[in-house]
């Protein structure tokens, strides 16, 4: 089986909106809650958390993320707005929108799986908790990407969140290889993780600009 736990991701070069690339803005701590509480998550600027418990031969659960943050990667003009810093936080953090929600499939023998994702996010200028210049969401997807119990090399590991998730071993563990990059033409409002613990995920479609 595999156990519910987090995945701690860092968003690759090549994400970009309306044309201007933006980059991940590192979390540095995260609060996990519980027995666990505020941990150091280091460069990780994304959180996606596993909500459910997969059993073979092939189990789907529900998948959340909790976390996001990303800053322009130079002064822009978004939009036609002020030239500055812009910012993505989460809807759900902001406490503007709904949570971003979605599922995982994860098959066993061969270890494989697909997820998608509804993220729902916010642009705000200046900083973090600066003003909403503009908010929407976007469908994120990967699939039939392999994953294995063992932490890859330099992951961060946190017991709880992603290792020893059954309290004795990483029998249960979940994570997945890291892809290798492969070219891509970049859309407006596309999004690129890098795992430390989650495949690559690429937008589908930018579905609303409020």
């Amino acid at each position: 089986m595999v156990d519910p736990g987090y995945d701690l991701l860092v968003t690759t070069s090549g994400t970009t909106f309306d044309g201007a690339p933006f980059v991940g803005l590192p979390l540095g701590t995260y609060n996990f809650g519980g027995s666990i509480g505020l941990q150091n998550v280091g460069n990780t600027d994304t959180i996606v958390q596993r909500l459910g418990t997969a059993n073979a031969p092939s189990g789907t659960v529900a998948i959340q993320m909790d976390a996001l943050q990303l800053v322009s990667a130079t002064p822009i003009s978004f939009g036609g707005g002020p030239l500055g810093f812009y910012y993505v936080t989460l809807q759900s953090v902001d406490m503007t929108g709904p949570a971003s929600t979605g599922g995982m499939t994860i098959n066993f023998a061969p270890n494989t799986f697909t997820s998608s994702l509804d993220v729902f996010f916010d642009v705000h200028y200046g900083a973090l908790d600066g003003p909403i210049v503009d908010k929407s969401d976007a469908i994120l997807s990967n699939g039939g990407d392999t994953w294995g119990n063992v932490a890859p090399a330099g992951a961060i590991t946190i017991p709880g969140v992603n290792l020893n998730l059954n309290g004795n071993d990483t029998t249960d563990d979940f994570w997945p290889a890291v892809p290798v990059p492969e070219p891509t033409t970049v859309m407006a409002g596309a999004l690129l993780l890098l795992p430390i613990g989650m495949s690559t995920l690429r937008i589908l479609r930018k579905k609303r600009t409020a």
